[in-house]
């Protein structure tokens, strides 16, 4: 039986490759030719592989989502303080404010602001990734219960989902190119509110 030619290229970095495209310019700014360009491949082992740009897209949305995860479950084992890694990451958007390009956002809150309302498919890709990022703060939250560093009343899921808000509007606001200077005070805000 002929099984055919063997896949001449790596999935996982033509799908990094897509994922940066799409996360610079958007998904209706993104042309086939962009794709076709930054994946170094030919139209039809496009679409055997990753179906159309719809589908490609949500295989985008998916990538991000578990390498962001992946990232941030690395960096809250890494830390001795689950309360420090929240502030160190609230830090970190931040910082980019100080670049001159670069600053992205979020891919899943720019897709849900450019697409979510019209493409189900897609809508259901960004909610399963917000949810999977939120897991790994509500996890850090506990963490910081049991640290001693957490003593709220308020449940970890409505704090977690604070957070995850601070966080969005953190890379918005960076995304829109205002000042470091006047978000640091925000991440403290946002800080003394999980205490």
């Amino acid at each position: 039986m002929n099984l055919g030619r063997p896949r001449e290229f790596d999935i996982d970095r033509t799908l990094e490759s897509a994922t940066r495209q799409f996360w610079a310019v958007g998904y209706e700014a993104t042309s086939l030719q962009d794709l076709l360009r930054v994946m170094r491949l030919s139209k039809s082992s496009l679409y055997q592989t990753f179906g159309n740009k719809q589908q490609l897209f949500i295989r985008c949305l998916d990538h991000y989502q578990q390498s962001m995860v992946t990232q941030l479950e690395e960096k809250l084992a890494a830390n001795n303080s689950a309360r420090e890694f929240l502030r160190e990451f609230l830090e970190g958007i931040v910082a980019e404010a100080q670049q001159k390009t670069g600053r992205r956002g979020c891919l899943l809150a720019n897709t849900a602001n450019e697409l979510s309302q019209r493409i189900p498919e897609v809508q259901l890709a960004v909610a399963a990734g917000i949810g999977a990022v939120l897991n790994v703060f509500h996890r850090a939250m506990e963490l910081a219960v049991e640290q001693g560093d957490i003593s709220s009343s308020t449940p970890l899921e409505s704090l977690a989902s604070f957070y995850f808000s601070g966080v969005s509007g953190l890379r918005t606001m960076v995304k829109a190119g205002v000042d470091k200077r006047e978000l640091e005070p925000v991440v403290a805000l946002i800080m003394n509110t999980i205490k």
